[in-house]
């Protein structure tokens, strides 16, 4: 009997639907402002997501800003109703979400925080100008 978790493996088209909807979330929520080399697999057997990234928010900060959306915000199109936290804690380097059901996890590499972040971005603003 076939292993109904193995998503990815036994039905990949809802697997790259969920990888589409939580990219486009995370785009159109601006959930990972500030980040760079932005990488994702499937991991646990191909049964889920993981997400990575470098600088930019913390990944606790990352899905804040994903479940903050309301319906008439653009990242509802992506995600109405699909995703919801995960069941373990999340912290300032890993996060857990389901997205369609299946496991998602956000990891950040280095990250400095969306407020250091956005201090940073002024100081660059601001010395442009000078």
């Amino acid at each position: 009997m076939a292993n109904k978790d193995q998503v990815l493996y036994e039905n990949p088209a809802r697997a790259y639907e969920v990888l589409g909807r939580i990219m486009h979330a995370l785009r159109e929520s601006q959930a990972l402002n500030g980040a760079h080399s932005l990488d994702w697999w499937a991991g646990d057997g191909g049964r889920s997501w993981e997400i990575e990234w470098q600088s930019g928010p913390y990944a606790f900060e990352a899905v804040e800003g994903l479940l903050s959306g309301t319906p008439e915000e653009s990242v509802a199109f992506a995600v109405p109703g699909a995703i919801r936290p995960g069941d373990r804690a999340a912290n300032q380097d890993r996060a857990f979400l389901y997205v369609l059901d299946m496991p998602v996890t956000l990891r950040a590499l280095t990250p400095v925080g969306a407020s250091q972040w956005l201090q940073n971005l002024q100081e660059t603003l601001q010395a442009e100008r000078a």
